[in-house]
Order: structure tokens, then C-alpha cells, then sequence
């Protein structure tokens, strides 16, 4: 699992069966025949170059339109004016209309052309509702051009405009909107105008962890454990507690703004280096994992199908969210958590209406009996799961995920603490009921393996009568138990073919919501928090360090332009990097397990204390940050190192067995969590002890830790002499001015 870094939740090079009526995508290309999967990173070059064209034809007609408004002198709509009026007088309207009418036209034609229509075996309707899908997501999207929109998500959405131009409720103007901005993070007063509320925060949330190798892996999961299988993933969703309880601390406390920026302040340039260069490989590793999912519903890797569905699935979350950044990624979260529990509702609705297996028992009483041999029943051992992803999402690993802290710090500390806690729950429950899935999976497994004679995904000389002739059971039953797109392909044949439609829609709904936040945050730490060292223009502290998205004196247009870049390149580059794939990729199902030594330090940082009111400060500890750092990391590469090569110093650290089985599968990776968190949390003590110490004898090299003022992050003897006079005060206020902000709803 590269989501959360256990051993691996699928055996090595056991491909998803392919869904044979339908499919989630395959790449718009001219067909042609079956070629060898390639190890090169491919681009459909004919989509490709039309792509090119209407977009370069597309942003011709923007530039006519503005011409033309220019000319003719029309004046921005009002809430005054007629609805035609209001229309009529907007470019937008005219823009995005064109980019509809455009979209229609190529699109469509492109799709009817390629997807093998009048053909037994098409993917016309898939590639029709993933497009216009796309199509949706990018034409609701915010341009967002003010540093509060980009990086905090504040401002109108898409829902406000409507409103204007429907019934003409007046919006607040920019000028209005970027003052209240002010209000809030630079001057630590209230105003509501524009703020995140519960009602945009709590549904992003909850999306953006519902990752598409999550529900895959949950299914997974289920098909091996039941749905006790799918309470064992849930336990990573303690990250949401965590992170929420951190942050809230951390912004009540201390006034930290984002998590790099206290890392730097209490561990020092250093530690915030290694971490943030530890979260961008975490950034790249969601892309193209992500990417790789959907990939890999279309066809095997490598192929055109393969690579065509990879670059469509992450250019579409790359298109809006290069418009409107976070504001833009809220505002498409809403829309995709409500999408995705609508068609989980209906898929769990037709796996009740499956008469066969509604009739003879449910997904949470059956037994398998054949499926995994020594135990006669379900696999053993979920317990080990469950508690060493309890482990991980207590301890460290939310930290790991800037998807998930940086909607820590936005919305006032009431708000996003509530938005936490609900969203958590809400993601926990729908991973669970979607373990369903996997227990629907294992059932018809082991069914159609004993009725159809399966060998592999042949049907044997021995099948039964209650094989189905029409289609090839044992193709989709092959390989590993309850892989979700052979599931879905078992339940369109029970039930409705759309259902399997439905199950796929719902894994391209995780993927783009994981992406389009991946994106913001990647941009976010390059723009802000390494282009923070460099003092670009805008920039106007004085001193180095990483920026914070509330900085918004501090934040130029220069800072948004490399944002916007950042996310092209890096859809580009990790896209690409599927090409290479290989052991290296297997190596970050390690991660979770890498990253143990920054769960101590991190959740240190909410009880330290402060130099303020005569009273001392504990001391910048960077070895306390770093020595655990490293040390976790050689824990996680070592796991996975010694794993593939089925022995090292790792192999035998397990935890759990049974009489039926001398150890479980996860037996390993709960014992090496178990031991490396205990060692990791040991040296931080440590060495947090040696700083302190030096700071008794006299060695004044590591200043001591100053509460976070309102004028930026910075740190250093000459910083702290500076941060020092408003020491005092800004403890004063830290509590009251959070407080005051109230749960926006």
C-alpha cells in the first residue's frame, strides 16, 4: 500500500482483472493493434497534439473576447442589471461557454471516433461520463489571482457567482474580501466575508483522503479479513484526530500558521529542510500512484490504454486547480464527497439487490471455506493491521501528509478542528462500507472458482451448469482476491451493467480529489516554503525562512506564477515516472513506516514552552528532530529492503500468531512499528535532553523558542533579539484572538 507504507496489500505482479463490457477509461487514441507494454513513459501523441491545438484555438477566442470587450467599453455586470444583462456584460460567461461549446465539439467527435463504437466490447459511455465529468470540474472552477484564494481557500466560489448572475445577490468585492483577509491573519481580528467554513472544509476533508488505492486497498482487504478486514484500514484514520488536535493546538497556543513554519521555529533550518523535502517525495508519490490506478483499469501497463487513462487522469485536476488553486480544490472536494457517497449508496443498494447472495447470507456473516486453507475460514491476524496502522495514525504518520495538515490551519481553530473530527469519521465509515465490496468479491471468488473449474482465468474441463456461458467468470476472479475492478465486473453481471461503471466512477472521484490537493500543497511548499529562503519579490520580512499562506503581505505574484508552475511540472515528471517503475517504486509501500521519527517531535511542539513573561523557553532542538528522522528512515528502508529479499535484520521483528499460522501477514510490520516507533520516541528524549543541557551550560548557539508573532517566521540569534520585544504581547493574545474567530457554519 503506498498510501499508508504497510507491506504490500496485493502480491507482486498481480494485475487487476479486466472488466470486459466496461471500463472506467481507455485513452482517446486511433485504435490499432495490441501492442507490447512499454517501460517508457508515453504520451498518446495524436490526442496529444489535438489537445495542443484546441487549446492553443481556445485561448485565441479568450483573446478576442477580451479585445471585443475592450473595444465596445462593456462595463463589468452588476447586481443591478437584467439576468441578460448580468450575462451578457460577464467574460467569464462567454469564456467558459466557449470552452463548453469546444469541449462538445472535440471532445465528443475525438471519443466517438476512438472507443470502438458499433463493437461487441466498447468503452463509449465510460470515456463519455469520465469526460464530461472532467469537463464539469474545470468549467466550475475559480480563477483565482489574490494570495487568500490561491493558498488559504477564501473568496467567492463557484455557487456564490451563480447566485450573482441567477438571482442577483451582490458578491463582495475583491477589495472587500482581501480586507477581511487582512482582518483575520494579519491583524487577528473577526470577519466572516469570505472565510472556509465547516460547511467547504469538513467535505474536503473527508474526500481528500478517500485515495483511489484506498478504497482499492480496503476491498482488498475485505476480500482477505471480512469486513473486520475493513475496520483494520480504518485505524489510519486516527490521522484525522491527530492532525486536528495538533493543529488546533498548535494555532491556539502558539499562533503557528502552517506545520513547516513550526518546525523551523522550535527544530531549525535543518529539520524543516529534511522535512519538507521528505513531504514533496510524498507529493510525488501521489500523483503517479494515483495516476497508476486508473491506469491500470484501462488496459496493462505500459499500453496505450494504460497510458492515455494515466495522463487524462491527472491533466484534468491539474487544469482547475492551476486556475484556482485551493479555493478551487475546496470547492471541487464538495462536489466529488458528495459524488462519491451518492454512488457508494448505489453500488451497496445492487450488491442488496443481488438475489443470490442477498438470499444466502450478507457481508458481514458469511465465511469463506476454501479461500485461505489454514484457517478454513477468513485469513488471521487482522488485529495486527488494525493496531499497527493505530500506531502510524496516532503517532507520525498524518504528519507525513501536507494533504491532510495543511487543511489544519485553514478556517478558524473551531472550525477546522469540527471539520476534522466529522470529516475523519465520515471517511472511516465510508472505507469500512466499502470493505462490502471485497467481502462481495471473495464470495463469488470462491463460488465461481468451484463451479467454473478456474484454472487461472480459463475456464476448466470440469465447470458446472451454474457457470455463466456468456461471459468469463474465471477472468475475473483470477489473480488477486477482490481486486475492485473484477469485483465490479462480477456485480454489472448480477445486477446492472452501469453498476460497474458506478464502483469505477467512484475510484476516478478519489483519484482527481487526491490530486487537485496533492497539487495545492506541492505548490504551496515549493512557492512558499522553499521559495521562502530566497526572498522574492513580494517578499518584504527581511529574512529568510518558509513563508506561511497567511503571510499575504508577504506574498507576491512571483510566489503564485512558481505555484501554478510547480503543479505542470510536477503532473508531468511523476506522470512520466510510471515509465521507470520498478523495485524503486515498491520501495515507498515503506513509507508510513519511514517516516516514525517525526511523529515525537511533532507532537512535542504542543506542550513546549515559551520564552515569554520573564519566563525562559525551552531551547531549538534540531538533533531531536533529525536523529529520529534518520532513524526511522533506516527502519522503513530496511522493512521494505529485507521483505523483498526475505531476510536482513527486520525480517524476524514480528508480532502475533496463532495456532493455525506461525505468524500473520502483518505480524511483520506491526513488530518493526512497534520497536522503531519505541526507539524513535526514545531519541528524541534524548536529544532533546542534550539541547537543553547545553542551554544549562551556558551554550547559547540554539535560541530559545519565541510563541509565533504576526509579521512572519523568522528565526536565529539577531531574529530572536528581534522577535523578543513582541514576545510578551503576542503570548497575550495567542488564545483570545483564536477563540474569538467563531465556527463559521
Amino acid at each position: 500500500s503506498s498510501h499508508f507504507g504497510s507491506t504490500h496489500l496485493r502480491p507482486e505482479g498481480s494485475g487487476p482483472a479486466r472488466p470486459a463490457r466496461f471500463a472506467v477509461l481507455r485513452a482517446a487514441l486511433p485504435r490499432r493493434p495490441a501492442a507490447m507494454p512499454s517501460s517508457v513513459a508515453a504520451l498518446p501523441a495524436e490526442s496529444f497534439i489535438i489537445i495542443v491545438a484546441v487549446f492553443l484555438l481556445y485561448l485565441l477566442a479568450c483573446g478576442a473576447i477580451v479585445a471585443s470587450f475592450n473595444v465596445l467599453g462593456v462595463r463589468p455586470p452588476t447586481a443591478q442589471d437584467a439576468l441578460l444583462g448580468r450575462v451578457s456584460r460577464s467574460k467569464e460567461f462567454w469564456m467558459r461557454s466557449m470552452f463548453i461549446v469546444l469541449a462538445a465539439v472535440v471532445g465528443g467527435m475525438r471519443i466517438e471516433a476512438t472507443c470502438g463504437r458499433g463493437e461487441l466490447v466498447n468503452y463509449c459511455d465510460n470515456w463519455h461520463l469520465m469526460f464530461w465529468y472532467g469537463v464539469a470540474l474545470i468549467v466550475t472552477a475559480n480563477v483565482s489571482y489574490a494570495p487568500f484564494e490561491f493558498y488559504l481557500g477564501e473568496g467567492v466560489n463557484f455557487m456564490d457567482t451563480m447566485r450573482f448572475y441567477l438571482r442577483g445577490t451582490p458578491m463582495p468585492t475583491k477589495e472587500e474580501l482581501e480586507e477581511a483577509a487582512q482582518k483575520r491573519w494579519v491583524e487577528g481580528g473577526v470577519a466572516e466575508a469570505g472565510t472556509v467554513g465547516f460547511k467547504t472544509l469538513m467535505p474536503s476533508c473527508f474526500i481528500t483522503w478517500i485515495f483511489a488505492k484506498s478504497i482499492r486497498n480496503s476491498a482488498w482487504l475485505g476480500g482477505r479479513y471480512g469486513m473486520l478486514g475493513g475496520l483494520a484500514y480504518t485505524s489510519w484514520y486516527c490521522s484525522f484526530f491527530a492532525t486536528g488536535i495538533v493543529c488546533y493546538l498548535l494555532r491556539t497556543r502558539y499562533n503557528f500558521q502552517s506545520l513547516p513554519t513550526a518546525v523551523y521555529k522550535n527544530y531549525g533550518a535543518a529539520a524543516v529542510i529534511v522535512f519538507q523535502v521528505c513531504v514533496f517525495f510524498r507529493l510525488f508519490n501521489e500523483v503517479w500512484s494515483n495516476a497508476g490506478v486508473i491506469g491500470g483499469f484501462y488496459g496493462p501497463k505500459g499500453s496505450t490504454s494504460y497510458w492515455g487513462a494515466a495522463w487524462l487522469s491527472v491533466l484534468i485536476p491539474t487544469s482547475y486547480v492551476v486556475m484556482g488553486g485551493m479555493r478551487a480544490s475546496l470547492f471541487s472536494d464538495v462536489f466529488q464527497a458528495g459524488l462519491a457517497v451518492l454512488f457508494l449508496v448505489v453500488v451497496l443498494g445492487a450488491i442488496a439487490s443481488d438475489r443470490k447472495f442477498s438470499q444466502e447470507t450478507d457481508a458481514f456473516s458469511w465465511t469463506p471455506t476454501s479461500l485461505y486453507p489454514a484457517t478454513g475460514g477468513w485469513d488471521g491476524g487482522w488485529w495486527a493491521c488494525w493496531l499497527a496502522g493505530c500506531v502510524q495514525g496516532v503517532v507520525s504518520y498524518p504528519f507525513f501528509d501536507p494533504v491532510l495538515t495543511d487543511r489544519g490551519f485553514l478556517g478558524s481553530p473551531r472550525t477546522m478542528l469540527a471539520s476534522m473530527f466529522a470529516g475523519g469519521g465520515l471517511a472511516a465509515a465510508f472505507i469500512l462500507f466499502f470493505a462490502v465490496i471485497g467481502v462481495y468479491g471473495a464470495f463469488y471468488t470462491e463460488h465461481y472458482r468451484t463451479v467454473c473449474a478456474c484454472t487461472g482465468s480459463v475456464v476448466g474441463a470440469g465447470a458446472t451448469g451454474d457457470c455463466p456461458t456468456d461471459w468469463n467468470a474465471c477472468a475475473s476472479v483470477a489473480g488477486t482476491i477482490a481486486e475492485a475492478s473484477g469485483v465490479a465486473r462480477i456485480l454489472g453481471h448480477h445486477t446492472l451493467g452501469a453498476v460497474e461503471v458506478f464502483v469505477n466512477f467512484i475510484m476516478i472521484t478519489a483519484s482527481m480529489s487526491t490530486l487537485d490537493s496533492t497539487f495545492t500543497s506541492a505548490s504551496k511548499l515549493v512557492s512558499l516554503e522553499f521559495c521562502g529562503w530566497l526572498n522574492l519579490p513580494g517578499d518584504r520580512r527581511g529574512a529568510p525562512g518558509p513563508l506561511r499562506p497567511q503571510d499575504l503581505n508577504d506574498i507576491g505574484q512571483t510566489h503564485i506564477t512558481i505555484a501554478r508552475a510547480t503543479m505542470v511540472f510536477l503532473a508531468i515528471v511523476a506522470t512520466a515516472f510510471l515509465g521507470i517503475e520498478g523495485d524503486v517504486m515498491k520501495a515507498t509501500t515503506a513509507a508510513g513506516t519511514c517516516v516514525m521519527g517525526i511523529g515525537a517531535p511533532i507532537w512535542f511542539m504542543t506542550i513546549l514552552s515559551v520564552k515569554a513573561d520573564g519566563r525562559p523557553g525551552w531551547r531549538q532542538s534540531p538533533l531531536a528532530f533529525l536523529v529520529p528522522t534518520i532513524v526511522g528512515f533506516v527502519f522503513g528502508l530496511s522493512y521494505w529492503a529485507n521483505g523483498r529479499d526475505g531476510g536482513g535484520w527486520t525480517y524476524d521483528i514480528a508480532v502475533g500468531s496463532s495456532d493455525e499460522q506461525a505468524s500473520f501477514y502483518y505480524s511483520r510490520f506491526l513488530g518493526v512499528n512497534l520497536l522503531g516507533h519505541a526507539i524513535c520516541v526514545g531519541l528524541f528524549f534524548v536529544f532533546f535532553g542534550f539541547h537543553q543541557l547545553l542551554g544549562k551550560l551556558g551554550v547559547e548557539f540554539f535560541p530559545e523558542v519565541l510563541p509565533e508573532d504576526r509579521h512572519g517566521t523568522v528565526v536565529g540569534k539577531a531574529a530572536a533579539a528581534e522577535d523578543e520585544g513582541a514576545a510578551t504581547s503576542a503570548e497575550q493574545t495567542l488564545v483570545a484572538s483564536a477563540e474569538r474567530k467563531t465556527m463559521s457554519m
